[in-house]
């Protein structure tokens, strides 16, 4: 179900409004600036839920930063582009054969259009263009799709697996080599977006490693000190004693002076 496949590829955002805003800011960053900005927001978070959400956001692949960009932008061609997939799929269903051939040809141009907008922003080129152009298609051939791309907020490239009359004006390749080539461009295509995840979480490790080491250093420098004050009140307390033995010693000295020196004025008086 074409839903279904969009929503395992897009990121879920509905914690607070802060959290909304920092999404908002982080995917409409170049992939290459998300770690260390979610880092930053994560640490500027009000408390531990909103780190964890913001923490818990997903750095976007190339395509799908570049289709980011172009809703961020405002870009006139994909809300064009949005708003006809909905009128494909009406006239799909009420089956209007001239409606359909109309509207396909634009829905090829625009789908053009959209990818070379896409290179001229984000400088794409190669696959990455590629699930461009399969993001505006399945976005233009699925509402849920559609809705996705519309947030902004996209983390993988998407793709239409349902069947409908939005095709590229190509033959359906049935073959078994040609089916077989699809199931290794997906396989590619999940290793290598498994690389990107595992190497966003390295980053993300690193960064809190590089936390937790400072923070280590920061209470080993407390410790030394406190033990440093430790000892110097050790040492004023050993020094402190040994003053308050001689005074002690002295008052007693004092007092026997004191007891004879009254011994004496009693035998006078007698």
């Amino acid at each position: 179900m074409a839903g279904a496949a969009g929503s395992e590829q897009t990121g879920s955002i509905t914690s607070t409004s802060r959290v909304d805003e920092a999404a908002d800011e982080l995917y409409a960053l170049p992939p290459s600036e998300f770690v260390a900005a979610r880092a930053r927001l994560v640490k500027a978070a009000a408390d531990q839920d909103e780190a964890k959400a913001i923490g818990a956001l997903r750095r976007p692949t190339q395509a799908a930063w570049a289709v980011n960009r172009l809703v961020h932008s405002g870009a006139s061609l994909l809300v064009e582009a949005l708003e006809l997939g909905e009128r494909l799929r009406d006239a799909q269903r009420q089956l209007h054969g001239s409606e359909l051939r109309r509207l396909d040809r634009r829905r090829r141009e625009l789908v053009t259009e959209l990818t070379a907008l896409a290179a001229d922003q984000a400088g794409l080129t190669g696959e990455a263009l590629t699930q461009v152009r399969n993001t505006v298609t399945a976005a233009m051939a699925d509402a849920d799709l559609a809705e996705q791309v519309r947030g902004g907020r996209l983390t993988k490239a998407l793709e239409y697996s349902g069947f409908g009359p939005l095709s590229d004006g190509s033959p359906v390749p049935d073959d078994l080599s040609a089916r077989r080539e699809q199931r290794r461009e997906r396989r590619l295509a999940e290793a290598r977006e498994a690389v990107e995840e595992a190497g966003e979480r390295v980053d993300g490790c690193r960064a809190e490693v590089k936390t937790a080491g400072a923070e280590h250093a920061r209470l080993v420098r407390e410790l030394d000190d406190v033990r440093a004050a430790l000892r110097a009140a050790e040492r004023a307390a050993q020094q402190a004693g040994r003053v308050l033995e001689k005074a002690q010693q002295r008052l007693e000295s004092a007092q026997d002076a004191r007891a004879a020196a009254e011994a004496a004025v009693e035998e006078l008086r007698g």
